[in-house]
C-alpha cells in the first residue's frame, strides 16, 4: 500500500498554519472595539436626541411633522446602535454557553436565531440552559421600545403669545365732510370718496354770484350702512378688518378716539302719572297715560318735531330750485335737531294686586317710562378687540361736548310744542355762512335722520298680541320673541346708534374714513413644543444601562473564551467539521426539510474532539512537528471535552495546495 509522506513545503505550511491558529487565540481588536463603539454611538444618539428636543422646547411648533421625523430618526439610530452592541456581546456569550453545556440542535438553532426570530423564545431548553443569553436576546427586542416611546416626549401645548406694538386702525374723522365737494370728489384708492349726505344747489356749475349748496338727504351708502347695522344687531366690520389691524393669525386689542354724533338720554318719568306736571311744563308730546297699563301703547316715539323740511323747495332734474331768486332767507338752514321723545312699558312679571285699578285688564305689574334724547357732538373712546377674526367693541368713554344745534322749540299757550317757532334764531346753521361747519352739521344730521327713521311710531297692546306701527320692532330694541321693548331701552338706544357709527368703519371709501397708527396689544394662540426630558431619559437610561451590563457580559465571555467568536457562516462551517456529525447527518446534508428528528434530539457541545479522523491522517502529518494538535468543533457530549486556555487547537481544513501525495 503506498505510503503518505509530507514534503518540506507541506511541513512549512503546517508550521505557518499552527502559528496562525495560535495567533487567533489572542483577542482581535475589531470586535470589542465595535461593541464599545456601538454603545458610545448609542449614548451619543440619545444625547443628540435630548439636545435636539431641548432646542425645540418652548419654541413655536412649526413644521411639526418634520421635527417629529428628525426625533424619530435619532431614536431609531440610538436603538440600532444599542441593539447592535448587545448583539455583538450576545454572540460572545452564546459561545461561552455552548462550550459548557450540551444542548439539542433545536436549542442551538434557537440560540443562533432568536435575535432575528422571536418565535424561538418558545424553546424551553434554550431558556433553561442559557438564561443570561436569553435575557440578552430579550433585550434586543425590548430596546426598540425606546425608539417608539422617546418621540412622545416632545408634545405641543397651547400658549398665548403677546406683543405690545402699534396697529394701523380704521378711524373716523368727521371734519373731512366739512371740506368735501361733490363737484370734485376725493380720490380714495382709485374710487370716488363717498359722503354721508346728498346736496342740492342753487347753481350746479358754481358760477352764479351768491350760489350755495344745501343739504338734501342722507346718501345711499349711509342708508345702506344703517340698514346693515340694524339688521346685524351689531357693528358691521369689513371683511379684512382683523387681518388689516392685527396681521394674519393674530388677535389684537386697541383703542381709538374720535369726535362724532351721539344721543344723550335722560329719564323724566317712571310709573303711572309720574311727573305729569313736569312733562306738561316742558311740552312733552305725550305722558304716561298713553302707555300701558293706563293706555294702549307699550312703545311710543315722537322724533320729528322741528325736523328739516324736505324738499326745501321744488327742484328741477339737476337738484336746483325751480323758483328763481330771491329765495327764502332760511333756505337750507338747520334750525334744530329733533329731540327724541320715547315712551315704553316694562312688564315686571309680578302679579298685579287685586285692588289695582288695572286688574281688569292686566295680570302683572306694568310700569310706563318716558325718556328724552338730545343729539350731541360727542367725544368717543372705543376699545376694539379682535379674537379669532371676530370683532367686539366697547365704549370706554363717552363725553357729550355740545348740542349739534343749540335751539329749542317754542310752546303754544297750552304748553304743547310749536315746531314752527324755534329759538334762538341766532343759533341756526346756514349754508351761506360757515360752510365747513354747515357740512359737518349736515353729516351729523344725516346719521340722526337715518336713526330716527327706525324709532318713530308706536307698538300697541290693545289685544293679546302687540300691533306694531314702528320699524323699531325690526331692531334689537324690541324682544323679538314677544315684541315688547327691552327693559333697558334707554341705554340700548344709545348703543344702537353707536353701532351705526362703528359700522361706518367698514366702508373704506367713505370720506370720513381714515387710518391711524395706535398702540395695540397683539396676541395669538400658538402651539409650542414642550419637551419632557424625564420621559425621554427614563426609557433611554434603562436601555443604556442594560446595554452597558450586557456589553460587560460580552467582554467577560470573550475573555473567558480567549477568542473573539462570531456567528457568520464561515465560523459555523469550521466549527462543525466533525466526522461523527457526518455520519449522523446522512440524508440531511443538502439543507432539506424536514430535518431528521433523531439528529434534532441529539445533544451537542462545542469543545475539543477526542477523535478526529478514522485513520488519524492529520495527526500523523502534524506529529512531525513534535506535538499532537487538538481539534475544536461541535460534537456529542461524550465525544467532546472542555477547551483549555493556552493550548493550540487545529481545525480539519485540508493541508492546502502545497500538499503533495507521494506513492
Amino acid at each position: 500500500m503506498p505510503s503518505r509522506t509530507v514534503s518540506d513545503p507541506d511541513l512549512q505550511y503546517l508550521i505557518e498554519r499552527r502559528a496562525g491558529e495560535t495567533a487567533q487565540w489572542r483577542i482581535h481588536w475589531w470586535t470589542p472595539t465595535s461593541m464599545v463603539a456601538l454603545l458610545i454611538l448609542g449614548v451619543l444618539g440619545a444625547v443628540s436626541h435630548h439636545l435636539f428636543y431641548t432646542s425645540l422646547d418652548g419654541k413655536e411648533a412649526n413644521d411639526q411633522l418634520q421635527k417629529i421625523r428628525y426625533g424619530t430618526a435619532l431614536a431609531f439610530f440610538t436603538k440600532m446602535t444599542l441593539v447592535g452592541s448587545v448583539v455583538v456581546g450576545y454572540r460572545q456569550r452564546i459561545w461561552y454557553t455552548l462550550r459548557r453545556k450540551a444542548m439539542t440542535l433545536s436549542a442551538i438553532d434557537a440560540l443562533f436565531a432568536v435575535t432575528e426570530d422571536p418565535t424561538r423564545f418558545h424553546t424551553w431548553e434554550m431558556i433553561k440552559n442559557s438564561k443570561l443569553s436569553t435575557l440578552m436576546a430579550v433585550a434586543t427586542w425590548l430596546i426598540p421600545i425606546a425608539a417608539v416611546l422617546s418621540p412622545a416626549s416632545l408634545t405641543t401645548t397651547i400658549a398665548v403669545l403677546t406683543n405690545s406694538t402699534s396697529c394701523m386702525a380704521a378711524n373716523l374723522n368727521f371734519t373731512e365732510e366739512s371740506y368735501n365737494d361733490f363737484r370734485h370728489p376725493k380720490n380714495i384708492s382709485g374710487f370716488y370718496g363717498i359722503s354721508l349726505s346728498y346736496y342740492n344747489t342753487t347753481d350746479v356749475n358754481a358760477t352764479t354770484p351768491g350760489w350755495f349748496d344745501y343739504w338734501d338727504r342722507p346718501s345711499k351708502n349711509a342708508l345702506r350702512l344703517s340698514v346693515m347695522s340694524v339688521y346685524s344687531n351689531k357693528p358691521v366690520e369689513r371683511d379684512d378688518a382683523a387681518t388689516s389691524a392685527c396681521g394674519a393669525g393674530w388677535n389684537c386689542s386697541y383703542s381709538i378716539s374720535f369726535t362724532g354724533p351721539g344721543y344723550q338720554c335722560s329719564e323724566i318719568a317712571s310709573g303711572v302719572g309720574a311727573n305729569d306736571s313736569v312733562l306738561q311744563l316742558i311740552g312733552a308730546p305725550f305722558n304716561t297715560s298713553s302707555l300701558v297699563p293706563a293706555g294702549i301703547n307699550i312703545y311710543q316715539a315722537v322724533v320729528d318735531n322741528g325736523d328739516y323740511a324736505n324738499p326745501q323747495l321744488p327742484l328741477d332734474s339737476r337738484g336746483q330750485p325751480i323758483e328763481r331768486p330771491p329765495w327764502p332767507e332760511d333756505l337750507g338752514a338747520f334750525k334744530t335737531e329733533p329731540k327724541l321723545w320715547i315712551g315704553y312699558t316694562v312688564d315686571s312679571s309680578q302679579p298685579l294686586p287685586s285692588d289695582s285699578p288695572f286688574a281688569s285688564r292686566w295680570k302683572t305689574i306694568k310700569t310706563p317710562k318716558i325718556f328724552t334724547c338730545d343729539h350731541y357732538e360727542t367725544q368717543y373712546s372705543v376699545q376694539f378687540n379682535y379674537s379669532e377674526g371676530r370683532q367686539s367693541t366697547t365704549v370706554t368713554n363717552r363725553t357729550f361736548l355740545n348740542p349739534i344745534i343749540d335751539t329749542t322749540l317754542a310752546q303754544f299757550p297750552n304748553d304743547t310744542l310749536d315746531p314752527s317757532k324755534i329759538e334762538p334764531a341766532s343759533n341756526y346753521i346756514f349754508p351761506t355762512g360757515d360752510v365747513p361747519h354747515y357740512k359737518l352739521t349736515a353729516a351729523y344730521h344725516a346719521l340722526g335722520h337715518l336713526f330716527r327713521a327706525w324709532l318713530r311710531g308706536t307698538i300697541e297692546l290693545e289685544q293679546s298680541w302687540p300691533l306694531t306701527r314702528s320699524d323699531v320692532s325690526e331692531t334689537r330694541l324690541v324682544d323679538q320673541r314677544i315684541y315688547w321693548p327691552i327693559p333697558n331701552l334707554q341705554d340700548q338706544l344709545q348703543s344702537l346708534y353707536e353701532d351705526l357709527l362703528f359700522t361706518l368703519l367698514s366702508d373704506t371709501h367713505l370720506v370720513i374714513g381714515i387710518n391711524t397708527s395706535v398702540p395695540c396689544m397683539k396676541s395669538r394662540q400658538v402651539n409650542l413644543f414642550q419637551y419632557h426630558a424625564r420621559a425621554l431619559w427614563l426609557g433611554y437610561a434603562i436601555v443604556i444601562l442594560a446595554t452597558l451590563i450586557f456589553v460587560g457580559i460580552g467582554f467577560a465571555a470573550m475573555l473567558e473564551n480567549g477568542v473573539v467568536s462570531g456567528t457568520s457562516f464561515s465560523r459555523i462551517l469550521v466549527t462543525t467539521r466533525n466526522p461523527a456529525l457526518d455520519r449522523l447527518s446522512v440524508g440531511a446534508c443538502l439543507g432539506s426539510d424536514p430535518f431528521p428528528t433523531e439528529l434534532m434530539r441529539t445533544k451537542f457541545r462545542f469543545g475539543v474532539l477526542d477523535d478526529v479522523d478514522a485513520d488519524n491522517s492529520l495527526y500523523r502529518d502534524v506529529a512531525q512537528l513534535g506535538e499532537r494538535p487538538a481539534h475544536c468543533a461541535f460534537g456529542t457530549e461524550a465525544q467532546t471535552s472542555r477547551i483549555v486556555r493556552g493550548r493550540t487547537y487545529a481545525g480539519l481544513r485540508g493541508v492546502g495546495p502545497k500538499k503533495k501525495k507521494v506513492d
